[in-house]
């Protein structure tokens, strides 16, 4: 796992300093860049991610992951606009409803079979925001809670404001860092081969003993209290929140993400969320030819690489580490054999 995972280390040190290097090599545009690039590619990874769980891992297409996205952005808007609740506070009690949404919405819905657990997700994700947008005394409906205030973190008297945007980087990549670890925490060891053989057949996996529900169920859960976290923060960073952060749209995106990127694979989606926030920014001013682009490289991703940009790497590595050992038998062959004459 730690070999597979030595990539993490430099692009650790590249994210701590990312902020700085924004600044010294465009400072002209670096809020722009904090912004748009660095702040909405750590939140795609993080919300990818956390879907994957589901999709990738446990083998259930959820269409409600946006809901609880929303739950968890609604609860922190309302407890920090009308109650003054403290942020540490908003956080513990969206990523608690959210939880307990999902589970009680998933005690019915995993009965179904994988189509009609679909249908009823997407039912349940329309019905969300139907409640938002109607029920005024709360939400405000589409006049939408304005005036979310900045995030103070913090324990007793050690409390930092986050009031700029390099706050709000640092805050959205210890939420990126937090959801890598509990998705290889959940997918790896024991419970990884657990979620694997559920997600291969389920009716094998019962035979040894391991109840799909309950697996399903954990990642479904897992993956609702990371979703409410970023909508915590997505809350709080854009200051305002309408119905529409509870869109359906959203699911066609962290659908894309992950099966452009590698379904199930922790770099393949970390490098789906990047590209999907870097073609749009990339043709800002020509947005025929960004989905021009998505679409040649979904299509090239279906017809070439199903397995997403992962399986690509993979296979590039393979035939680079064939070629290294064909080069080195080669090398020792030619080597001359000690003692014999020239």
């Amino acid at each position: 796992m730690i070999r597979r995972l030595w990539w993490l280390a430099p692009l650790g040190v590249v994210l701590l300093a990312l902020p700085a290097i924004i600044r010294t090599l465009a400072p002209g545009t670096a809020n722009y860049l904090l912004n748009n690039f660095a702040i909405q590619s750590l939140l795609w990874v993080a919300f990818a991610l956390s879907y994957d769980l589901s999709v990738g891992h446990a083998g259930t297409v959820t269409l409600a992951h946006p809901a609880f996205f929303g739950i968890g952005a609604y609860a922190a808007a309302v407890l920090s606009t009308a109650a003054g609740t403290p942020f540490l506070l908003n956080v513990l009690v969206a990523v608690i409803l959210a939880g307990a949404v999902a589970f009680l919405v998933g005690v019915p819905f995993f009965r179904l079979s994988d189509v009609f657990f679909a249908i009823g997700t997407l039912g349940f994700a329309f019905m969300t925001q139907i409640v938002a947008q109607n029920w005024q005394s709360v939400t405000r409906g589409a006049l939408c809670i304005t005036q979310i205030p900045r995030p103070d973190v913090g324990f007793g008297p050690i409390s930092v404001h986050i009031g700029d945007l390099a706050g709000f980087y640092y805050l959205i990549l210890a939420i990126a860092v937090l959801t890598c670890v509990v998705y290889l925490a959940l997918t790896s060891g024991r419970v990884g081969r657990a979620f694997a053989a559920v997600r291969g057949d389920e009716g094998l996996a019962q035979t040894f003993a391991l109840n799909p529900l309950v697996y399903k169920m954990l990642a479904f859960v897992a993956g609702a209290m990371l979703a409410a976290l970023i909508g915590v923060f997505q809350a709080h960073h854009v200051s305002v929140l309408c119905p529409d952060a509870l869109g359906t749209f959203y699911t066609l995106n962290l659908l894309i993400i992950v099966f452009l990127g590698g379904v199930g694979t922790l770099r393949g989606v970390v490098l789906g969320a990047v590209l999907f926030t870097v073609i749009p920014e990339l043709a800002r001013f020509a947005q025929i030819l960004a989905q021009l682009v998505y679409g040649v490289v979904l299509l090239v991703v279906v017809l070439y690489a199903p397995d997403g940009i992962e399986g690509l790497l993979q296979r590039a590595f393979h035939r680079t580490r064939e070629s290294i050992s064909i080069w080195r038998r080669g090398a020792e062959e030619d080597e001359p054999v000690e003692g014999s004459g020239a």
